[in-house]
């Protein structure tokens, strides 16, 4: 009985392990970047047939090029496949901003930088 709950411990990451979504990820603001407003951010997910991605979790981050500070932005779907996030970008310089997508087991990831103006 302590093998098989053993066995089950250490088979419990495999089992909760996120599995690539093959998300096809597509963002950009809507709005001049600048520092201290809300600038929206239109993100577009399809899948590997190209069918928007419905109820997804969203979420996008914006940090730093040296990487001090991260912060996270929920995204709420718009209308299906597109969601909006609004990150306030506390000061001015090169930004990375990430979003990634979760939709049941199934997660994608996609990375751009950005110059913030003041």
């Amino acid at each position: 009985m302590k093998f098989a709950a053993c066995l089950l411990l250490a088979a419990a990451p495999l089992l909760l392990a996120q599995r690539e979504g093959n998300f096809t990820i597509r963002f950009e603001p809507k709005a001049i970047l600048q520092t201290g407003v809300q600038v929206p951010f239109e993100i577009s997910v399809t899948d590997s047939r190209r069918n928007p991605v419905a109820q997804a979790e969203v979420k996008l981050y914006i940090e730093t090029a040296d990487g001090r500070e991260r912060k996270s932005f929920v995204a709420p779907a718009i209308t299906t496949g597109v969601y909006l996030a609004k990150p306030i970008f506390p000061e001015s310089g090169n930004w990375k901003v990430d979003v990634e997508v979760r939709r049941n087991d199934r997660f994608s990831m996609r990375s751009l930088e950005f110059n913030v103006r003041e």
